[in-house]
């Protein structure tokens, strides 16, 4: 692991996410009921709510993040987004052909969507009352979102983890604050490090998956009835084994994210994070869900965030005080919204 170059002047900072689990369980819960009883429409209402408290319970140097996007954004945006979707759905009932070539023309347009999300999501994110902004375009996301994932498919995935780091460099590196541009120089060789390890993990549970499978089908022969809680086990171990590839690669991306991610005399990262703590906290948020049908999401969100932000530490010179806003914030949600309506949403964090 390299150490990051020191800025002159800075001063390191810790995050502070003070969030409790039941805090944002309760908040959760009453914004979900209450968008239920409004068929929908508190969810604009809703989500401003949830990411306020989320992001008002995270400071640095007791600064603390704001949220900055209003429900009627959300709102305008959802419901020209569910217009659209609607036109989708009523094409595909009297004309199935033509619906064919509308979702075809989804393809080139999704670029256009996670840019606009992106974009909505920085732009509405502030610190110190300077706003975030995101300068990828259309052709910057065609290349990283469409053109990439096929080289990707066409070398049988070979080159998978090179295309993941190009897209976090393109989400990260078209970052600004204050109109100084993050840089984020990551290492293709870490991302196939990463990816190597999660390879031999993999290789490792299949076998125990395939053996107990063999067992199970040994046991079940001459079984007039075999009873299907007999695969229990088995779907388990395939249930956890998934959050323990993505906690294995993402313990390790995320640490050289961190250390190679900056702006010039301004601030960077340092992310200390194992990855038996985040596997341990990753498979305690499983059970978790598991176990409550999903009521305790909220709970696992905020037990994640916290460990993440309990492992990160921020430098910052004093250039940071003396930042001024450049963004006026005035986007549409419309990008955002519809990205998650056609599943084209991205996550930042």
């Amino acid at each position: 692991m390299t150490t990051p170059e020191s800025f002159a002047n800075e001063r390191s900072a810790a995050i502070e996410f003070t969030a409790t689990p039941w805090g944002y369980t309760k908040l959760w819960l009453v914004n979900m009921l209450l968008t239920l009883a409004t068929l929908g429409i508190y969810g604009a209402w809703a989500k401003v709510r949830n990411n306020q408290y989320l992001y008002g319970h995270t400071s640095i140097e007791d600064n603390r993040l704001q949220y900055l996007a209003t429900p009627k954004q959300i709102l305008l945006g959802r419901l020209l987004a569910l217009g659209v979707f609607l036109i989708f759905v009523g094409v595909s009932m009297v004309e199935p052909m033509a619906a064919g070539i509308m979702y075809l023309a989804l393809i080139p347009l999704s670029p256009w969507l996670i840019v606009q999300g992106l974009k909505f999501t920085y732009r509405n994110t502030a610190y110190r009352n300077v706003r975030f902004d995101f300068k990828g375009d259309y052709m910057g996301a065609l290349y990283h979102f469409i053109v990439l994932p096929l080289v990707a498919a066409v070398t049988l995935y070979l080159a998978l983890p090179w295309v993941i780091k190009k897209i976090h460099q393109f989400m990260f590196g078209n970052c600004e604050y204050g109109g100084e541009k993050l840089q984020l120089n990551t290492s293709t060789g870490q991302y196939y490090k990463a990816a190597l390890v999660v390879f031999l993990v993999s290789i490792v549970a299949f076998i125990l998956i395939a053996s107990s499978m063999a067992g199970t089908l040994t046991t079940m022969q001459g079984s007039e009835a075999p009873n299907p809680l007999s695969f229990l086990p088995i779907i388990l171990v395939m249930y956890f084994f998934s959050f323990l590839v993505q906690s294995v690669f993402n313990a390790m991306i995320r640490n050289h994210i961190a250390e190679s991610l900056k702006a010039d005399e301004l601030v960077r990262f340092e992310s200390r994070i194992t990855v038996a703590g985040y596997l341990g906290i990753t498979l305690l948020n499983a059970v978790l869900i598991l176990f409550t049908l999903g009521l305790a999401f909220p709970a696992a969100k905020v037990i994640k965030m916290r460990y993440i932000a309990s492992k990160t530490t921020v430098f910052l010179t004093p250039r940071i005080d003396h930042m001024a806003n450049q963004v006026e914030g005035k986007e549409s949600a419309f990008g955002e919204e519809a990205a998650g309506m056609f599943d084209t949403d991205l996550s930042i964090v």
